[in-house]
C-alpha cells in the first residue's frame, strides 16, 4: 500500500485532523499518532503528532504500509495499533498509534481507541482538507480533552455502581440485626422500614447504571418496543424526578417486535428524554409524551416536550458533536450519538420545533 506523507506545512497548522492526532497520541501515550484517509490503493496521512520536539518520521510511513486492512488491529509485535473511523459501512479514515518499542499496545488500548472513533467520525464527516489561513470548523483541544474526561467519568460511574452494592448489603445486614432486638410493636421499626426501602432503591439504581454502562459488542436481536421504552423511562426516572415530570406513553398495541441493537436504541431514546427534560426546566407544568406506532413500513417513535422550542439559529447545529446550549451542564454528545445510532440502523431522526415545544421523530425500518 502506498503511503502519501503529510504536507510539510501540516506540523505548523493544527487543523481538525491534526487535533485528533494530538488527542490519540495522548490517549495511547505512544511515540506518535497519525490520522489517515484511505484511497483506492493508498493511504494519505492528514494529521501527525509526536512527542514534544520531534518531527515527522518517515519510518512511521514504512510501518503503516504494513497494514493489510483498516482494523481494528494491533500488529507488528504490538508496536502498531489502528482503528477505523466509519459512517455506516463506509470507512472515512483510520486512527493509528505507533511505538518504537515492541509490546506497547494491548487489547485495552484498542478498546479505548475504538471508543473515540465515534466522535472522530463526526469530525471526519464535516472536516475539509485544510491549509493554513483557511476557515476551520475543527474541534479544539478543549473539546477533545472534554471527551476524554467524559470517558473517564463513565468508567468511574460504573465502578461506583459496582462498589456501592457491598456497603448496601452491610447496611441491610446490620438493620436486620438491630430489628431482631426490638419489640414487634416498637414504633422505631417504621424508621428501619424506610431505610431498607431506600437502600433497595439505591441498589436498583446501581444495577441499572451497571447494565447501561456495560461495554457490549453490537448485537442484533428481536425485542419489544414497549418494553424498551419502559426500561428507558425507569433508567432516566432519577434524572427527571426532581422536576415533577408528567410522562405520557402511547404505544400501538399492534406493533410487532423489531430487530436491532436493543441497548443502542435504548441509549438513543434515553438521550432524547434527557434533552426533553432539560428543555422544560423553566416550564411550570412539564409534560413528556412518547408515542410509538407504525408508519407504512417503518416504526415511528415520537418524543415530545412542551418547552420553548429550539431557536432557529441552533436547528442546524444540534446534531453536531460538542454543540450544546446547556453551558457547563451539557456535553454536546447526546443528540450526536443518537443520530449515529439511528443511522447505523438505517433509520432517520428528525426534529420538529416551535414555541409550543419540540418533537424528535425516530423512524426505523421494519
Amino acid at each position: 500500500m502506498k503511503v502519501i506523507e503529510p504536507n510539510p506545512a501540516l506540523q505548523a497548522y493544527r487543523g481538525a485532523y491534526q487535533e485528533i492526532a494530538v488527542y490519540v497520541r495522548e490517549l495511547l501515550q505512544c511515540d506518535c499518532a497519525l490520522v489517515a484517509l484511505p484511497g483506492q490503493d493508498s493511504i494519505r496521512i492528514q494529521g501527525y503528532a509526536a512527542m514534544e520536539g520531534e518531527t515527522y518520521d518517515a519510518n512511521a510511513a514504512d510501518v503503516i504500509s504494513q497494514l493489510r486492512d483498516w482494523g481494528p488491529v494491533v500488529v507488528d509485535d504490538a508496536r502498531l495499533i489502528a482503528a477505523p473511523v466509519c459512517c455506516g459501512d463506509h470507512v472515512l479514515g483510520v486512527l493509528i498509534g505507533f511505538s518504537s518499542s515492541p509490546g506497547k499496545f494491548t487489547a485495552d488500548d484498542l478498546s479505548r481507541l475504538m471508543q473515540y472513533t465515534h466522535v472522530a467520525a463526526g469530525v471526519f464527516s464535516t472536516a475539509t482538507l485544510e491549509t493554513p489561513g483557511e476557515a476551520s470548523r475543527s474541534l479544539g483541544v478543549e473539546d477533545l480533552l472534554h471527551f476524554s474526561r467524559l470517558i473517564t467519568m463513565g468508567e468511574l460511574s460504573a465502578s461506583f455502581a459496582h462498589e456501592v452494592a457491598n456497603p448496601l448489603t452491610l447496611i441491610r445486614g446490620h438493620i436486620r440485626f438491630i430489628e431482631e432486638t426490638l419489640q414487634p410493636d416498637d414504633p422505631i421499626r417504621a424508621n428501619f422500614d424506610v431505610i431498607v426501602r431506600a437502600s433497595r432503591r439505591i441498589e436498583e439504581m446501581a444495577r441499572r447504571m451497571l447494565d447501561f454502562s456495560k461495554k457490549r459488542p453490537r448485537r442484533i436481536e428481536t425485542f419489544n418496543l414497549a418494553d424498551l421504552i419502559s426500561d428507558a423511562i425507569r433508567f432516566v426516572q432519577p434524572y427527571y424526578r426532581p422536576t415533577f415530570l408528567d410522562v405520557q406513553v402511547q404505544v400501538d398495541a399492534q406493533l410487532s417486535p423489531i430487530r436491532g441493537d436493543r441497548w443502542q436504541i435504548m441509549q438513543a431514546v434515553v438521550n432524547i428524554i434527557q434533552n426533553a427534560t432539560d428543555a422544560m426546566a423553566g416550564v411550570e407544568r412539564r409534560v413528556l409524551t412518547i408515542k410509538a406506532d407504525l408508519d407504512r413500513r417503518h416504526i415511528r417513535i415520537v418524543i415530545s416536550d412542551i418547552g420553548p422550542g429550539i431557536r432557529p439559529e441552533h436547528i442546524g447545529k444540534i446534531f453536531e458533536p460538542f454543540f450544546t446550549t446547556k453551558g457547563d451542564r451539557g456535553t454536546g454528545l447526546g443528540l450526536y450519538v443518537t443520530r449515529q445510532i439511528i443511522e447505523q440502523h438505517h433509520g432517520t431522526v428528525d426534529v420538529q420545533t416551535g414555541d409550543r415545544g419540540t418533537s424528535f421523530v425516530i423512524s426505523l425500518p421494519l
